[in-house]
């Protein structure tokens, strides 16, 4: 079933995919070149980031909106969702950006996680040296199982070490996932012990405060920073950052806004970030990082990010007919023009 611009197939009406859909169709691997290939898009100037939106409250409750298009294949959406004390909700809508009609509403748990993972991937594989063959995992929650899966995707490796402050959840993350990866998964008491040795690091929790300094990342030369994305939070003490030779982000606006560790180390205005790059003007200009140092990259979160997943899944779904076509009824009233 051929597609044409904005995913328009021979089967019309608004997709409903549930998250069985998503995972059904979306391998790490495939997200991973799926989102490099709207990274180069974007670094040719032929898609693009609406900024982020975030409201918190209480104790750790926010919301959050990202929107993206790509402007020359026809795709443009918003993914939407709440953290919340008692759990959260996010959905995706697809839309058509040469009619303005709405493709799908994408259940966007699993896409949220797939695409926080193959960024970094994308990272990694770009700015990690090929050499590395120990790497450690900071973080033993539902993200560290496709953060694990991102790594070995993109990195031929023999060891993995985890570590989490939940010494139970540490041992069961590498019980449940032993055997599925080449390389060996050994929990960790401490990270210090986790991160001896580790040429990459990759760190996903919800700590609040730092709990890495630059003497844990001695042999470290690549450093994955994607826990941390409110302005409240840090996982990494600011001589990490003082250290580091290269600094490389998914969207410059969103972490001059969210990120703390990058606000600590340049501060929170737009003066001084210049030594900051993007992944995509990176990976547009086929620029290699230089040898040596240890390179940076913070992952705060974009459109395009979850739009590159968003549109595999669709036009997979399209291709194998999975989801459920909405009531007509109830495409007339989402579609209502409300002029």
């Amino acid at each position: 079933m051929n597609t044409t611009a904005g995913g328009n197939a021979a089967t019309p009406g608004i997709r409903y995919l549930s998250e069985s859909d998503v995972v059904s169709v979306l391998d790490m691997g495939r997200a991973i070149d799926a989102l490099e290939d709207i990274l180069r898009l974007q670094g040719a100037g032929q898609a693009r980031n609406v900024p982020k939106t975030l409201a918190s409250w209480g104790e750790g409750n926010s919301m959050h909106a990202l929107g993206s298009v790509m402007t020359d294949q026809g795709y443009a959406g918003f993914k939407t969702w709440v953290y919340a004390k008692d759990g959260g909700g996010s959905i995706f809508s697809l839309f058509d950006a040469l009619k303005g009609t709405l493709l799908a509403i994408i259940e966007a748990r699993a896409l949220g996680m797939l695409r926080t993972a193959a960024i970094a991937g994308v990272a990694t594989r770009l700015l990690a040296p090929g050499d590395v063959r120990r790497a450690a995992l900071i973080g033993a929650g539902p993200q560290a199982v496709t953060q694990l899966a991102a790594l070995a995707a993109v990195q031929e490796l023999d060891e993995v070490r985890v570590f989490s402050r939940n010494v139970e959840k540490c041992r069961a993350f590498v019980d449940g996932l032993a055997g599925r990866y080449r390389c060996t998964l050994r929990p960790c008491a401490t990270p210090e012990e986790a991160l001896d040795g580790a040429g990459i690091a990759t760190l996903i929790t919800r700590a609040p405060d730092p709990f890495i300094s630059a003497a844990m990342l001695r042999d470290c030369r690549h450093i994955n920073a994607m826990g941390a994305i409110l302005p409240a939070k840090a996982e990494l003490h600011r001589d990490v950052l003082e250290s580091a030779a290269r600094y490389v982000v998914d969207d410059l606006e969103n972490a001059r806004r969210g990120s703390r560790e990058l606000r600590e180390r340049f501060g929170p205005g737009p003066d001084g970030w210049e030594r900051v790059e993007v992944l995509s003007d990176l990976l547009a200009a086929g620029r290699q990082p230089p040898v040596g140092g240890l390179t940076f990259f913070k992952g705060m979160g974009m459109g395009l990010s979850d739009l590159a997943m968003a549109r595999a899944v669709y036009e997979s779904a399209q291709q194998r007919g999975l989801g459920a076509l909405l009531p007509a009824q109830t495409r007339r009233n989402l579609l209502l023009d409300p002029a």
